[in-house]
């Protein structure tokens, strides 16, 4: 098994300053049409940026609408979540730290994820920051305690790890940060302003039996993301209930003897409220639909 670092707190920091110097670096734009190779690609490192499993950002949805405390976290939108066993994709919370800044409003949480049940293994380690604010706008000191007093959560997710499955293999370091409004009962839907920043290697084999990997950065922005309450108590999970779109970019890197050659993908995602999203690239009229637990390609 691969090992990862600890995040610190110096993490938020470093990432941030990733964002910056990525949005800095000279690409090549000018690509008109994609490979085969590159769509399939992109796919993967969507897929496991936005899916559950994979630590994406259904992951740091579902987080982030949790409530926290010094005994763990509470996912109020799903109980199956609360299992936290093995078999589930998200993992097991372990070597869990909490702190609460009453000055700031601030609770970190610093704790390790973990799978191992044969062909998927997952290990990732997170540093968590919350804001929970009553529609009063005061701090909520105790929000599991509390949490019909939450309003608002001011949230940022800040992660590093690796996924390996049958097909494909990746590591990462990733930054979510959510602005959340709505989580009062008096409100049925619940809207989120966010942004998500990654970077890492994908690997994989592609539908030619081809192994391919590249370096890449992904930028995403949230246009207009919602989550439908009832559907999520309906359903009990997030998947089946949150719709609106994003806009991605990817940079991916390749070197080809002592060239380095970088393009980006740009396009857009749509969540369609029945647990998939719609990938659409904007250079190839292509749409390919993934699911949002798993981030695997739907027929």
């Amino acid at each position: 098994m691969k090992s990862i670092k600890n995040i610190s707190k110096l993490t938020l920091l470093g990432l941030s300053l990733m964002v910056i110097f990525a949005a800095c670096s000279a690409v090549n734009n000018e690509v008109e049409s994609l490979s085969d190779e590159d769509i399939e690609l992109a796919t993967q490192i969507i897929g496991e940026s936005v899916s559950d499993d994979n630590s994406g950002i259904i992951s740091s949805m579902y987080d982030a609408v949790s409530t926290v405390d010094k005994d763990g976290i509470a996912y109020n939108a799903n109980k199956a979540k609360e299992n936290h066993d093995d078999r589930n994709g998200r993992g097991r919370e372990g070597s869990y730290s909490y702190t609460y800044d009453p000055t700031t409003g601030t609770h970190t949480l610093e704790y390790n994820r973990s799978v191992n049940k044969g062909d998927f293994e997952k290990s990732v380690s997170l540093l968590n920051t919350y804001v929970y604010t009553s529609p009063e706008g005061e701090f909520i000191a105790r929000p599991r305690a509390n949490k019909d007093s939450i309003e608002s959560v001011d949230f940022t997710g800040s992660k590093s790890g690796f996924v390996n499955s049958r097909f494909r293999n990746s590591e990462f370091a990733r930054l979510d940060t959510f602005a959340i409004a709505g989580l009062h009962s008096t409100s049925s839907i619940v809207s989120i302003d966010g942004k998500h920043y990654g970077q890492g290697n994908a690997s994989g084999t592609t539908s030619d039996s081809v192994l391919a990997s590249r370096d890449y950065t992904v930028n995403i922005e949230f246009l207009n993301v919602e989550i439908d309450k009832d559907s999520v108590e309906a359903n009990g999970n997030l998947e089946q209930g949150v719709t609106g779109t994003l806009n991605y970019s990817i940079v991916l890197n390749k070197t080809i003897g002592d060239v380095l050659d970088s393009e980006v993908i740009e396009g857009t995602i749509e969540l369609t409220g029945d647990g998939t999203a719609l990938l659409r690239f904007n250079k190839v009229a292509k749409i390919v639909r993934f699911s949002l637990k798993d981030g695997r390609e739907q027929d």
